[in-house]
């Protein structure tokens, strides 16, 4: 393939993932609009969206499935931490939310202050303009109040977050997808807002920078066993929970907890 004819294909697929963030901000304000639920729905299934992404072994250049030891390693991981959440509730959210900010700072690409910006929003920027709704979800999650100096800690970091995201739209106003990050916590419900973050600033770009490195046909080939697993795992999960058979606040540690090995586990290459 010629230099010409690679340029040909890669601009119409860069111009397709470009897409994706108006697409998924248009549909989040859809279901905003329909009704609470409908955004919650939404919410999590961005989330279930973007589970792709973290679903494969990608170290040292290369892209490859999960094997059974470092699988097993996972759950293990993931039932551990899932028992901290149950045994301790703000304690494991912290530890979430901590990890959380680290990751997606570290993970966002460009600038410093954009990273910084794009993981106090994430984290804080639903507090900073969702005070209550916010609170109303942890304490539903965890099934505990929620103390009010803790969720202040997460308002100064949603403001800071927004700060940043000023800064840095001064210099970049072009950056979309920052955009959409402020606009997400400011309109949207903050499960819905979350999920429009974790795709629009994370997964999307993630999932796009592993097709264009090892191309669609690996990237599925290593993906596809991991995040079929996930999502039987969580449809499970919340059709338990929505027969009555599980309590939100076990759905939400296996949530939190099963996320977090992700992020402990990824390289500490800065």
């Amino acid at each position: 393939m010629t230099p010409a004819s690679t340029a040909r294909t890669e601009r119409p697929s860069r111009r397709a993932w470009a897409f994706l963030p108006f697409a998924l901000g248009a549909a989040a304000l859809v279901a905003q609009a329909a009704s609470t639920t409908a955004a919650i729905a939404t919410g999590l299934l961005f989330f279930a969206t973007g589970i792709a992404h973290g679903a494969a072994d990608e170290q040292d250049g290369a892209i490859s499935r999960f094997g059974l030891l470092p699988a097993a390693a996972y759950i293990v991981s993931g039932l551990a931490v899932m028992t901290l959440f149950l045994a301790v509730p703000l304690a494991g959210l912290t530890m979430f939310l901590a990890l959380s900010a680290w990751h997606f700072a570290r993970s966002t690409e460009g600038t410093w202050l954009k990273g910084m910006a794009f993981a106090g929003i994430a984290t804080g920027g639903s507090m900073l303009f969702q005070f209550d709704r916010t609170r109303g979800v942890f304490a539903a999650l965890t099934g505990a109040a929620i103390p009010e100096g803790w969720l202040y800690i997460w308002v100064v970091t949603g403001a800071l977050g927004v700060a940043g995201a000023v800064l840095h739209l001064c210099r970049e106003p072009e950056d979309h997808s920052m955009w959409i990050a402020v606009l997400a916590v400011v309109l949207l419900h903050p499960v819905l807002a979350v999920g429009v973050l974790f795709l629009v600033g994370h997964a999307i770009p993630v999932q796009a920078k592993q097709v264009q490195t090892y191309g669609s046909g690996a990237v599925v080939s290593a993906q596809a066993p991991a995040t079929i697993a996930a999502l039987a795992g969580a449809g499970a999960l919340v059709l338990l929970w929505r027969f009555d058979l599980m309590p939100l606040t076990v759905l939400g540690a296996a949530a939190f907890g099963f996320a977090t090995p992700h992020m402990l586990s990824e390289r500490l290459e800065l």
